[in-house]
């Protein structure tokens, strides 16, 4: 017979979201760095004064070494520790690494390794954290316009790819000619840009100069920046399904975006 059993043991992990679960425990989706996403109970966290350390432990963008077990589907959570990675965000920040949570909890595969998104929203979230710093310590009658924006690209450009899903911002797929900066294109889903607009509606225009810009990750230009978060949000839409996102639809409304 086999055994199915699953033992995790003091693994890095962020907490991505949790669930009150009767009336003392969670139930946690974790960001665990080489086994994905996993749910686990945590038993006994709320109300026990002994555990009231783990229940705030468990709270979003701070890194921890955890140590689960079980099988299959939900685990149980056996010991949590903290680490000495704890990003600082508020205000915007806060909105967009709930945003990253988001994506992640849509998109992320469960038990399989993922180390190199794992490290890649480390980054993201350093670099949110060190803007919401510059943000708090500045004045606030000379407060710099930091466009959060270009993080959120990243974090969607790379996941896409480390995700298997990455985008062709190189090669006109028709021809195999590189990408011109003054010409239009129409990029179209697992394919790749073209020169002739698709008779049907499944493509997203972009200019070539917002590919090559995308390509090398730079977003001096404004247009550049229009341009893609148009594309990446319609190419994140064809894996995140029809439900909105919660934490864009907040971010609108609080932000008038």
């Amino acid at each position: 017979m086999i055994n199915n059993r699953i033992n995790l043991d003091n693994k890095s992990a962020v907490v991505l979201h949790y669930y009150h679960y009767r009336n003392t425990s969670l139930i946690v989706n974790f960001f665990v760095s080489d086994f994905g996403k996993v749910s686990a109970i945590a038993r006994g966290v709320k109300g026990k004064k002994t555990k009231q350390n783990q229940f705030a432990l468990l709270q979003p963008f701070q890194q921890l070494n955890i140590s689960l077990t079980g099988r299959q589907e939900l685990l149980i959570l056996k010991n949590i520790e903290s680490t000495s990675v704890n990003w600082k965000l508020s205000g915007k920040s806060l909105y967009c690494a709930y945003y990253l949570n988001e994506l992640l909890l849509r998109l992320l595969p469960s038990h399989s390794d993922c180390q190199q998104i794992f490290s890649l929203y480390d980054n993201i979230l350093t670099l949110l954290s060190h803007d919401a710093a510059e943000l708090s310590d500045t004045d606030s009658r000379q407060q710099p316009a930091i466009n959060y924006e270009i993080p959120l690209r990243i974090f969607e450009l790379k996941l896409l790819e480390f995700l298997g899903y990455g985008l062709n911002l190189s090669h006109e797929i028709e021809t195999g000619l590189l990408i011109e900066a003054d010409k239009q294109y129409y990029y179209v889903i697992d394919a790749g840009p073209c020169y002739i607009k698709p008779l049907d509606n499944n493509y997203c225009p972009v200019s070539g100069c917002t590919l090559i810009d995308l390509n090398n990750l730079q977003f001096s230009d404004r247009k550049t920046l229009h341009e893609s978060k148009q594309l990446l949000k319609w190419a994140l839409a064809g894996h995140l399904g029809d439900k909105p996102l919660k934490s864009r639809e907040m971010f609108k409304q609080l932000y008038c975006l």
